[in-house]
């Protein structure tokens, strides 16, 4: 707090009440980039923080994490917004397992420009909440060409599976006494001759 005045001499009381009760306001602290980040905001603020990134799903209901997933997601969603990717990306912070099934990708192909989808909600259970929830959600994230068939929601449970597998080998090994062999060696002989003549001949004169 600073001790200096701003008013002049000619200042009320009730001015300079009003200037004492106001200066204490320099010493709150504001966590401007903390607010800002959806990591470090703190909680009581996070529905504003939605709103400024136009976060379009929002629910008192979630979980501090879900919120801040949500808040952490919503710039990715907005540029990919259409996309199958900002649709898996916008239901992912909330705990869903989303799988789309496209009209070509069924057997046979199915009318075109159609899909299917099946949402796995784990742990969470199913209500009708969840369900309407989901397709506001769908709605708001899918292209406006395509057009949703089907909804199907599933309760899933994730958990861990071990498997183990244990093997043995060996070779048997039978060491029999030593015994000496004939030794036999084959190998070749060779033979080879040469012979060398020579004549000398003397010629006089008649």
């Amino acid at each position: 707090m600073n001790s200096a005045t701003l008013l002049p001499p000619s200042a009320t009381d009730q001015e300079r009440a009003l200037e004492l009760a106001t200066a204490r306001l320099g010493d709150v602290p504001v966590l401007v980039r903390e607010a800002w980040n959806p990591d470090t905001c703190p909680a009581e603020l996070l529905p504003w923080l939605a709103w400024a990134f136009s976060v379009d799903e929002w629910q008192e209901s979630w979980s501090e994490a879900e919120k801040r997933g949500v808040i952490k997601s919503a710039l990715y969603v907005h540029k990919k917004k259409g996309t199958l990717a900002a649709l898996k990306r916008a239901v992912a912070p909330l705990g869903y397992i989303i799988r789309i099934i496209e009209w070509f990708e069924e057997t046979p192909h199915g009318a075109p420009y159609t899909f299917r989808l099946e949402v796995g909600v784990l742990d969470k259970g199913v209500n009708e909440t969840i369900y309407q929830q989901m397709e506001r959600i769908i709605r708001t994230y899918k292209n406006v060409r395509s057009q949703m068939l089907s909804l199907t929601i599933k309760g899933e449970v994730s958990g861990k599976a071990y498997f183990a597998a244990g093997m043995m080998s060996g070779v048997e090994t039978t060491v029999y006494p030593y015994v000496a062999e004939d030794i036999e060696s084959i190998a070749g002989m060779y033979w080879a001759a040469g012979e060398q003549s020579a004549d000398t001949v003397a010629v006089y004169p008649v």
